[in-house]
């Protein structure tokens, strides 16, 4: 049987010199004179060079093929948009919509800081040139500063996402995670007028002016604090009908992937209603409207009526604001459908109440002159 054949290369005595000699890829590497200290601590470091060079190329990340952005995109798309709400996914690929233009093609490893700044000022600046899925011209519009922060935020997740894959390097989302929030004044982004609550006489002048099915959507929202997307995912079958209320069970919704419940309870108005639209067949859409009708036919309305615009969903802060003063923080949480008590706390008004409180008992037992008499005593 044939000896086999070592992959070491000797240590070998050149007589012609008198120096040692090992030979690398058929090549001499001369040492130092034979048999001397230096000549074996000189083999010693060509070893140690040829078996780090066997280690990275055994490695397995030797052997894996670069990813581009756009491949890490596509696999989050086919993997974790499916998990994700209707809402959070249309957010997320119009974030990915700003960043394949721009760095498709880029290796994930050698998206950085810089390019990540580069592409949040396109979200700042907008995008006169961008097209649809089609190959159509459809400008995107400047964002404002919030949506940008919630977009580049998003941006962040891919990446994240991807490293507990193994797809990108823990050092790329590291050096993302320096880049920090956009602060207000810091760019030219805009920053949108806060959703505050509808007055009710505005409410009133925009419901004489719908069509019956939007004006049953508004009345709704209004009876049950709920979102215009909750509304008009509603079905028959998922109506359960007690006695004292009916209540939805909804399994589509903004936390159904962390596990949180969702349920709308409807009382007698709300039920009259629900029996307006109810049909034989249970899986059919009580409003099959699309929600980007439902918003503009709302805006229209305003128009009609002479009033400041607002969008359906100021009509859920609207309920908010009144109930958490009325009934209590821990009831208007579970009608809302809050997991945690400071998303609820925040349309409270009693904290202003109280602050007003404060004032006018300043004013009344603490005029300017017994404060100046006070101090210069």
């Amino acid at each position: 049987m044939a000896r086999p054949k070592s992959s070491l290369p000797r240590y070998c005595h050149h007589r012609g010199s008198g120096q040692a000699v090992c030979y690398v890829d058929r090549k001499p590497r001369y040492l130092w004179v034979f048999n001397s200290p230096e000549s074996k601590r000189e083999y010693a470091k060509v070893l140690d060079e040829l078996a780090a060079c066997v280690a990275v190329a055994s490695s397995p990340a030797a052997n894996k093929p670069r990813l581009t952005v756009n491949e890490l995109l596509l696999a989050f798309a086919t993997r974790e948009l499916s998990r994700r709400s209707e809402g959070e996914s249309h957010c997320f690929r119009a974030a990915m919509k700003v960043l394949r233009p721009l760095f498709g093609e880029t290796f994930v490893d050698e998206f950085g800081p810089l390019r990540f700044r580069t592409m949040r000022d396109q979200m700042v600046n907008g995008d006169p040139d961008a097209v649809d899925a089609k190959g159509n011209r459809k400008p995107r519009k400047p964002w404002s500063r919030p949506t940008v922060n919630r977009q580049a935020k998003r941006i962040r997740q891919i990446f994240r996402w991807g490293v507990s894959w193994e797809m990108v390097p823990t050092s790329v989302v590291t050096a993302l995670e320096t880049v920090p929030s956009l602060a207000i004044g810091e760019t030219t982004a805009t920053e949108p007028e806060p959703r505050l609550a509808v007055p009710q006489s505005d409410v009133d002048a925009v419901r004489a002016q719908l069509k019956p099915k939007y004006r049953d959507l508004l009345d709704l929202q209004l009876l049950t604090g709920a979102r215009p997307g909750e509304i008009l995912k509603l079905t028959g079958e998922m109506i359960e009908r007690r006695k004292d209320c009916w209540i939805a069970e909804l399994h589509e919704h903004k936390s159904a992937r962390k596990g949180k419940r969702r349920f709308l309870v409807f009382n007698e108005t709300a039920q009259a209603i629900l029996k307006r639209h109810l049909t034989n067949d249970p899986t059919a859409r009580l409003f099959p409207i699309r929600r980007d009708n439902y918003t503009p036919a709302v805006h229209r309305a305003c128009l009609r009526a002479n009033v400041m615009p607002f969008c359906p969903h100021q009509l859920r802060h609207s309920v908010a604001a009144r109930l958490v003063d009325d009934i209590g923080l821990e009831k208007a949480q579970h009608l809302l459908g809050h997991s945690e008590a400071a998303m609820t706390l925040h349309y409270s008004r009693s904290a202003e109440r109280q602050a007003v409180e404060a004032a006018q008992h300043l004013n009344g037992d603490s005029s300017p002159t017994k404060y100046n008499e006070t101090t210069a005593g």
